[in-house]
């Protein structure tokens, strides 16, 4: 593991990081208000879905990621997570490769059989992260077996 990887700490998302946590989510999904964010909270401390938040050795939170567990054709549950955000000033590749391993161990522990993510063109640290084959992978709904 890099020293920059590992400069990174991942963990679930919990009601008390809602504050903190709001600045960033609203980069990624700018529509998103105060009473939606805390619904959002309430309903991933109930366990139903949640988040992954990445913080960075001073403990700021530089990366955020939620999810939940479905069900589609393929076989077994599948871990959706919608979007992966990273900020950072110099590179953001070491916060994706963290939250991407969180997901992977999130969706082994849940019983997942698969993790697919939302993805868009400029997300390449995150389809490198992901990607178990040569090449680059080029859609946006990355699919993992996990």
């Amino acid at each position: 593991m890099s020293e920059a990887i590992s400069s990174i700490t991942v963990s679930r998302f919990a009601l008390t990081d809602a504050d903190a946590a709001f600045g960033l989510a609203r980069l990624a999904f700018p529509d998103l208000t105060p009473a939606r964010w805390r619904r959002l909270g309430k309903r991933w401390a109930a366990g139903r879905g949640g988040a992954l938040l990445a913080r960075d050795k001073a403990g700021r939170i530089v990366g955020f990621a939620p999810y939940e567990t479905r069900s589609d054709v393929g076989p077994g549950k599948v871990l959706w997570v919608e979007r992966v955000v990273a900020v950072s000033l110099v590179d953001s590749a070491p916060t994706v490769r963290a939250l991407a391993d969180g997901l992977t161990r999130v969706a082994q522990q849940l019983g997942c059989k698969r993790l697919k993510v939302e993805t868009g063109v400029a997300d390449r640290a995150l389809r490198t992260a992901l990607s178990r084959g040569p090449g680059a992978v080029l859609s946006t709904l990355v699919q993992a077996t996990v």
